[in-house]
């Protein structure tokens, strides 16, 4: 799969049923944010893991979302591009009719928990 230098990640494997996504992602090492968060010691910034859940969910949906509320919101290791590439994501959401989708997600490999959200999305 080619990764083009301006995206942050490319979707390799994106599964979707009954409210449960499982999507493997595999970030792009050279994108410049990881030039300056943080120079010599790359990390994927917390913002960017929520926008990558955020961004699941709106495929899985269909729906442009905004985040509305983040009820918990856990960073709970570093991700290391260098070292981690390859991430794997799993969001469960609720999409009840005149409300906002709630989701729980989580970004992870093998080894490690990296982040955990539990959100309401609002659509827009």
């Amino acid at each position: 799969m080619m990764m083009l230098n301006d995206r942050l990640y490319t979707i390799s494997r994106f599964e979707e049923q009954a409210g449960k996504i499982s999507a493997t992602i595999m970030l792009n090492t050279g994108h410049k944010i990881f030039e300056g968060h943080f120079p010599g010691q790359p990390v994927l910034p917390g913002v960017c893991m929520i926008q990558i859940i955020k961004e699941l969910t709106e495929k899985a949906t269909g729906k442009t979302l905004l985040l509305n509320e983040a009820a918990q919101c856990k960073f709970l290791s570093m991700v290391d591009p260098a070292k981690t590439p390859v991430l794997e994501a799993a969001v469960d959401y609720q999409q009840p009719e005149a409300a906002p989708i709630v989701i729980n997600g989580i970004l992870k490999n093998e080894a490690a928990t990296f982040f955990k959200i539990n959100a309401r999305l609002q659509v827009m």
